[in-house]
C-alpha cells in the first residue's frame, strides 16, 4: 500500500472518529435538553417543566438554608411542584380578571427581600447573583405572590366585614386576661385538601421539621412554603393568648421554651409546625421593664465595725422595716437615722438594678417597707411608691379589625384556591 493511500486510509478513519464523538456530544446535549425541558405537569393551558422546578428547588434550598442532600430534593418536590401548581392557576385567575403586576410592584417586592435578609438597599441582584439563586424562577414566583395577594385584596377583602361589636368583645376579653399568659408565635401551614393527601404533606412537614432544627431559617421555609398570609412575614402570627388557643396547640406551646420549635400539628387546615419566639403575661410585658419609684434607707456597716454594733444596726433595721407605714414615713426615718445617700432613689427600670435589689423590691407591694438587705457598705430598708408595669396599653381597635379580617380572608383564600384546583385540569407527569 502507497503512502498516499494509508495516509487518505487514517484521514477517513479520523473522520469517522470524529463524527461518532460529535454525534455523541449532540445526542447527549439533545437527551439533557429534552430531560429538562421535560413537562412535570399541566395546569389547563400551561406547562410546568422539569426546568422550572429544579430551578425553583434551587431557589428554597439556597433561601432558606436546607441542605441540598438527594434525599430532601426528592421528599421536597411534590410540595414545590404543588406550589408551582397553584401558582400557574393564581397567574391564570388574575389573567382572567385583569390584575396586573407592575415595575412598581416589583420594585417594592424587591426593597422587601433586602429588608428581610438585612441587605442594602438596591443590591437584589447582586445578593441573588451572589447566592446562585436562578433568577427567572424568583421572579416568576415575586409574580405570583403578588398576583395573589392583589386577587385576596380585590375579590375577597370586600367581602370580609368585622363588626364594632366584635372588637368590643375582643377588647372586653383582653382586659379580663390582664395578667394571663400570651405567646409569640410563627407558623409554617402546609394544607390538606384532600384526605389521600395527608401521608405525603405529613411526610413532607416532618421532613422541614428536621431541617429547621438542623439550622434551617423558619422564616425562609415559611416564606417558601406556608400556605397562609403570614407567609409574606415569615409566618410570625404575632401575639396570641391562651385563652383562645385551641386544647391541643394550647397544651404544646405551654410547654415549649422560647426558640423551640414544635409539629407537625394536624389541624382542620392542614400540618402547622409552630416556633414560640417569646411569651409574655397580657398587658404586663416583661418584668424587667417595669420602672418603679423607689426609696431607700441605708444603715451604714463601716470596716472593722464591731460585731455587737453590726448586731445594733441589723436590728435597728429590722424594727424600721416592720414599722414603717408609707413612703413619707420612710423619707422621715431616713432623714433621722442618718440614712446614707439620702432616701429617695427616683424612677428606676427594674432590670437596671442589681441582682440583690431587684429581688428584694420587684415584687414588693406599694408602700410597704422591704425586709433587711444585708449590702456591701450597709444594711438596706427599701421601699416601692409607685410602679409602672411594663407594655401595658391594648392594642388599637385598627390593630384589632385588621387582625379579625386578616383571619376571615386567610380562611376564605384557601378555600378560593381549592376551588380553583378543583375546576382546573391538572396533569401531572412525575
Amino acid at each position: 500500500m502507497t503512502a498516499t493511500r494509508r495516509q487518505t486510509d487514517h484521514r477517513a478513519q479520523y473522520t469517522g472518529c470524529a463524527m461518532m464523538l460529535l454525534a455523541i456530544l449532540v445526542s447527549s446535549e439533545i437527551t439533557h435538553a429534552q430531560r429538562i425541558q421535560r413537562i412535570a405537569a399541566t395546569v389547563n393551558e400551561d406547562i410546568v417543566s422539569i426546568f422550572d422546578l429544579q430551578a425553583r428547588m434551587q431557589v428554597v434550598i439556597v433561601s432558606s438554608g436546607l441542605r441540598p442532600t438527594p434525599q430532601l430534593q426528592k421528599r421536597l418536590s411534590q410540595q414545590v411542584l404543588r406550589s408551582l401548581i397553584d401558582e400557574r392557576l393564581q397567574l391564570q385567575e388574575a389573567k382572567r380578571r385583569n390584575i396586573k403586576v407592575t415595575q412598581r410592584d416589583i420594585r417594592r417586592a424587591k426593597a422587601t427581600i433586602e429588608n428581610q435578609n438585612k441587605i442594602p438597599s438596591g443590591s437584589f441582584d447582586n445578593f441573588i447573583k451572589k447566592n446562585g439563586v436562578p433568577r427567572d424562577a424568583l421572579m416568576t414566583q415575586i409574580r405570583a405572590q403578588i398576583t395573589w395577594q392583589k386577587l385576596r385584596t380585590r375579590i375577597i377583602l370586600p367581602h370580609v366585614t368585622v363588626g364594632e361589636d366584635e372588637i368590643d368583645e375582643t377588647l372586653k376579653r383582653l382586659k379580663e386576661r390582664k395578667g394571663q399568659v400570651e405567646y409569640r408565635v410563627s407558623e409554617i401551614l402546609l394544607a390538606v385538601d384532600q384526605p389521600e393527601q395527608e401521608g405525603d404533606v405529613r411526610r413532607t412537614a416532618q421532613r422541614l421539621l428536621e431541617e429547621l432544627r438542623k439550622g434551617a431559617n423558619f422564616a425562609a421555609i415559611a416564606r417558601q412554603f406556608s400556605q397562609t398570609a403570614s407567609a409574606s412575614v415569615g409566618g410570625d402570627l404575632g401575639w396570641i393568648q391562651e385563652a383562645t388557643m385551641n386544647t391541643e396547640l394550647r397544651q404544646i406551646v405551654s410547654r415549649m421554651k422560647e426558640g423551640e420549635i414544635s409539629g407537625p400539628i394536624r389541624t382542620l387546615a392542614g400540618m402547622q409546625i409552630f416556633r414560640l419566639t417569646k411569651k409574655r403575661r397580657i398587658l404586663l410585658g416583661r418584668a424587667n421593664d417595669t420602672v418603679i419609684d423607689l426609696q431607700q434607707i441605708l444603715l451604714p456597716l463601716r470596716k472593722g465595725l464591731a460585731k455587737g454594733d453590726i448586731k445594733s444596726q441589723v436590728n435597728l433595721a429590722q424594727i424600721l422595716s416592720d414599722n414603717l407605714s408609707d413612703c413619707s414615713d420612710h423619707r422621715r426615718a431616713a432623714g433621722e437615722v442618718k440614712s446614707m445617700g439620702g432616701a429617695k432613689l427616683g424612677k428606676v427600670r427594674l432590670g437596671n438594678l442589681s441582682k440583690i435589689v431587684r429581688v428584694a423590691v420587684e415584687n414588693l407591694p406599694v408602700g410597704k417597707a422591704s425586709p433587711p438587705v444585708r449590702m456591701k457598705n450597709g444594711v438596706a430598708i427599701f421601699m416601692v411608691c409607685n410602679r409602672k408595669e411594663a407594655g401595658g396599653g391594648l392594642p388599637s381597635r385598627e390593630q384589632i379589625g385588621d387582625r379579625m379580617r386578616q383571619e376571615r380572608v386567610d380562611v376564605l383564600a384557601r378555600r378560593y384556591l381549592r376551588d380553583l384546583r378543583t375546576a382546573a385540569i391538572v396533569d401531572l407527569r412525575v
